[in-house]
């Protein structure tokens, strides 16, 4: 039981201490490979300003902002070294560092917190005044508080720690100690075991043997950093590899992938929108076209890279495009304007008191003044750099420098000077030792370098091929089950339609039918009169009613009402051999397609109901059509139907056991106007004034027009 309970109370000891250290490193990783949305982030989730003067004041002012004082300090930490990286863009940027490293100074208490103030000050030191001796002291400083600690915030920090103090030992020549510091770091990031981390390490180790001129080296660890940055995505990290590797091709003198390399790592941080490291390929390009003899190009890319770095407002590197452009000027011998950029360059390398710009730049100085023969300017330049080379340790730089004041001395007529120098010459290559360098046997291993760095390359792009590749497939699949979808929706969607259509067709059927017998009904009637162009024109229309037959459902039912009409329709349609349509019971209208008087009609009608035994007499209402003369004058087929319906009712009003028709015949000027509602007003006027005859086979005299003044409905018309 006392075990089981330890082993619990260990992994509830090491749970949060597991959160931590993914936490960490997780920021550790984005600060890298994303620092501007970093800083965005950050900077929008504290409220500032800040004020605190001591750990109390700290604490709460942690708990006011909503953080334990671990994750506010952690924020404050990482907004500060943001503020101080070269390609993060901030209002203020060193100033913000400034503030943050004092209000983390006066709330720090332990050593891991007193040496991550140090470490920020020595970076602070190092990135504002260029006092990297200090600097270095004040990285060791953090080392030594931290020396004893290993727990992973400790283990980040001495992992980054050795990383900067590499790149100022580097930065100053002395490579011993950088080389040390960075053999540390990569060993740090291999115990962090963070793929991200040992890749960036690895990267640093290829630049520092490339920096010495050691290539197979410096090829072995970027095939590394490639080999292990291929498990994984990170955009900025694979660019910052190909800025790399196009470096060591052009030390390696292979131009054409050195300026492959150079313009996809470009395009890769312009899309970032990078400039710091885009600034980096112009110059890299530039050197390329230098190295080739084509200065003018170079020249170009020089400038391109100044306006970046003018716009970032990177001073130290305005300064370095200075001496790279009065290098580039002295090489097509415009010396003019190549010490005009390099006392530019001079110019800004005293004021940020980089001495190890400066030697190179006041030597470049001399060799031009040698060129114009102006021996003063050579003198002076020559001694400067010598005592900035022997400030510096600089045994070669030593050399170079009082070559230069030999020569000059010369010219100068000053044989002591001339002689002193020739002698610490001398003295200086007795002492100098040999760099280490690649053997003339190193050049297979160079070449299997080589082979290795590009089968890594060729590795990670066959990875992302097959990522890419599995991504089209899945897209292809998700498509293809979209397309399969969409597909039975479609064709569902089309069966639904052809049912609806065929509804609708079914629909429309039936609306022309008349609703009990289910003839052809009114709705047919007003269709086919219309301008049908699947209708046979109508050349007259007739509307036949059995006075008898007009209420047999309200005399005799529904059924017998409905049967009667049904067999009327039949005979009608016999007896005409024309359509047939049920208006109501016992009420017909027949459309007829060919010429056909009234009297005709008349007869055939009588004749096949007397056939079949009927001595119902009927009423006969008829017009030939069209109506108007000027048959180009469209009207209504409601309005025919109506007219005919007027005629009708004239037939109705004769009196007598006969059969009567009453037929109507518009004269050739009557206007479109007299045939509108309400029709039979329009009509009565029409046949007062003679511009409407009737025709009948009874007493014209007895026919009753619908009249207006008589009509008992008036008062439910007066709306018309």
């Amino acid at each position: 039981m006392q075990k089981l309970t330890v082993i619990l109370f260990t992994l509830l000891l090491s749970l949060p201490f597991s959160v931590q250290s993914r936490d960490l490193e997780a920021d550790e990783v984005e600060l890298r490979e994303s620092p501007q949305q970093m800083y965005d982030v950050l900077n929008k989730s504290i409220s500032f300003p800040l004020a605190f003067q001591n750990r109390d004041q700290f604490e709460r002012a942690a708990q006011e902002q909503g953080y334990s004082p671990i994750e506010f300090e952690q924020i404050l930490y990482l907004l500060t070294r943001l503020n101080m990286e070269p390609n993060v863009k901030t209002k203020v940027g060193f100033q913000d560092a400034k503030s943050l490293i004092e209000l983390l100074s006066t709330a720090a208490q332990s050593p891991y917190e007193l040496a991550m103030v140090a470490m920020l000050n020595g970076r602070y030191l190092g990135r504002t005044e260029q006092k990297y001796q200090e600097a270095i002291g004040l990285y060791n400083e953090a080392l030594t508080r931290i020396n004893d600690s290993y727990d992973i915030e400790a283990l980040i920090l001495k992992h980054n720690i050795h990383e900067h103090l590499g790149g100022l030992h580097l930065l100053i020549r002395q490579e011993v100690p950088a080389l040390m510091h960075f053999h540390t770091y990569r060993d740090i990031a291999y115990k962090l075991r963070n793929d991200y981390l040992i890749a960036a390490a690895e990267a640093r180790l290829g630049f520092y043997y490339n920096f010495n001129q050691q290539l197979t080296k410096s090829l072995q660890h970027y095939s590394e950093a490639i080999r292990i940055s291929n498990r994984s995505n990170y955009p900025a990290m694979k660019t910052n590899l190909q800025l790399q590797l196009s470096k060591v091709y052009r030390d390696l003198k292979q131009w054409d992938e050195a300026l492959k390399n150079a313009h996809e790592a470009a395009a890769g941080f312009k899309k970032m929108g990078n400039d710091t490291y885009l600034s980096s390929c112009m110059t890299v390009i530039a050197m390329v076209y230098g190295e080739q003899g084509d200065w003018n190009k170079a020249i170009d890319y020089y400038l391109n890279a100044q306006q970046l770095d003018a716009k970032r407002g990177n001073y130290i590197a305005q300064g370095l495009n200075f001496h790279n452009l009065g290098q580039a000027y002295s090489n097509i011998n415009d010396n003019v304007n190549a010490l005009k950029y390099l006392l530019m360059a001079n110019q800004i390398f005293k004021e940020k008191q980089s001495h190890h710009y400066q030697v190179y730049n006041e030597l470049l100085i001399g060799e031009i003044a040698q060129t114009n023969q102006d021996w003063p300017l050579m003198m002076t330049h020559a001694d400067i750099a010598l005592a900035l080379a022997i400030d510096l340790k600089l045994v070669n730089e030593q050399k170079a420098a009082l070559t230069l004041i030999a020569s000059a001395s010369q010219k100068l007529g000053e044989l002591s000077k001339t002689i002193d120098a020739q002698t610490r010459i001398i003295e200086l290559g007795n002492t100098l030792a040999e760099k280490e360098k690649d053997s003339p046997v190193s050049t297979s291993a160079l070449a299997e370098q080589q082979l290795k760095l590009e089968l890594n390359m060729v590795q990670g792009k066959l990875a992302e091929t097959v990522k890419e590749s599995n991504s089209t497939h899945t897209l292809l699949l998700i498509s293809c089950l979209i397309a399969g979808l969409l597909l039975l929706v479609i064709a569902y969607m089309l069966h639904h339609r052809r049912k609806i259509s065929a509804i609708n067709a079914a629909l429309t059927q039936l609306s022309l039918q008349e609703p009990f017998t289910h003839n052809l009904g009114y709705a047919a009637l007003l269709a086919h009169l219309g301008h049908n162009q699947h209708q046979a024109s109508t050349t007259a229309l007739g509307i036949i009613a059995f006075p008898a037959q007009l209420t047999t459902d309200l005399d005799y039912g529904q059924y017998f009402s409905d049967a009667v009409t049904a067999q009327l329709a039949t005979h009608l349609t016999d007896a005409l051999a024309a359509p047939v349509y049920v208006i109501r019971q016992g009420v017909f209208a027949v459309r007829f397609t060919q010429a056909v008087e009234p009297t005709h009609v008349l007869s055939q009608i009588r004749q096949k109901l007397d056939q079949q035994h009927i001595v119902h007499h009927f009423r006969l209402g008829f017009a030939n059509l069209p109506l108007l003369a000027k048959s180009e004058i469209k009207m209504a087929a409601k309005l025919k139907f109506e007219t005919v319906q007027m005629a009708l009712a004239c037939a109705r009003s004769l009196e007598g056991n006969n059969d009567y028709f009453v037929a109507l015949r518009a004269l050739d000027f009557v206007p479109l106007s007299l045939f509108a509602n309400p029709l039979f007003l329009h009509l009565e006027k029409g046949i007062e004034r003679g511009l409407i005859r009737l025709d009948t086979n009874g007493n014209k005299e007895d026919v009753r027009w619908p009249c207006w003044e008589n009509n008992q409905d008036r008062q439910l018309l007066e709306n018309i």
